[in-house]
């Protein structure tokens, strides 16, 4: 019974840690990812240069266990991997100063792995960049450390996962094409040319006016229209070409 209690008292100060830190989290990550963003933005650097892709191949190549396997890593391992590693371990261990260090190899990191996507970019964007990158990261390890000082070492795991979770679910929901609920799709059915203005498609491929005889059972059989392939080797060379190979040939249809 006070095993219980006990819990539901925990689960209630957890509930005001996050509640109380919300501003905090608010301040120290959102508004500075808002200003890195838009810096970033405008110098011609987006978040994507530097981020792997989710699927490289087809915005709608994501697959359930690729879905699956990024949730599980980056919301749920790295944030409880990182609190622990760069902050729990150290405050346990060194007090304020291993939290100090800790989060300051933390936020070195994020630009150190990020830069390799910018190799192309110019020196003043790399700089830019990492200016950018480093005070936000600062930002980030303020908010976090200031709650494993105060006793509230999980609030900052949980603050962590869902940061990172709301940021991979936008990742995976623009890379999986979804149907709108609210959009109605109609499908029609298109009829040949032939049957549907076969006075146009006469003169479609006629350079002179058709002669009236030859309107006589147009609509009741439909004109024969071809499509004619070009044939062409498919050396590497030639791939280049290939949208060349295709055209429209006017044949005449005889009369059986």
């Amino acid at each position: 019974m006070q095993q219980l209690q006990q819990f539901i008292v925990d689960g209630w100060t957890l509930l005001y840690q996050l509640l109380y830190y919300f501003p905090w989290y608010v301040g120290l990550v959102l508004v500075p990812m808002a200003i890195r963003v838009t810096i970033e933005r405008a110098i011609g650097i987006r978040p994507e240069t530097f981020e792997d892709r989710l699927s490289p191949l087809l915005p709608i190549d994501m697959s359930y266990e690729t879905a699956f396997r990024t949730i599980t890593l980056t919301v749920f391992y790295f944030p409880l991997f990182e609190e622990l590693l760069f902050r729990g371990l150290p405050y346990l261990f060194f007090g304020t100063l291993g939290v100090v260090m800790g989060s300051l190899i933390w936020v070195l990191m994020h630009p150190a792995w990020q830069l390799q996507y910018l190799s192309a970019y110019p020196l003043r964007k790399k700089l830019v960049f990492t200016a950018t990158s480093t005070g936000y990261y600062a930002a980030n390890a303020i908010f976090y450390s200031m709650m494993w000082l105060n006793g509230a070492g999980l609030a900052a795991i949980l603050y962590h996962i869902i940061h990172n979770g709301w940021l991979t679910l936008g990742d995976i929901i623009k890379e999986i094409e979804l149907p709108a609920p609210w959009k109605k799709y109609r499908y029609v059915r298109k009829q040949p040319v032939a049957d549907e203005a076969p006075i146009k498609a006469l003169k479609l491929f006629r350079k002179s006016e058709p002669k009236e005889e030859e309107y006589e059972g147009v609509g009741k059989q439909p004109l024969e229209l071809r499509f004619v392939v070009k044939k062409a080797t498919r050396s590497l060379s030639d791939e280049v070409e290939e949208a060349k190979s295709f055209m429209f040939v006017r044949r005449k249809v005889k009369n059986e």
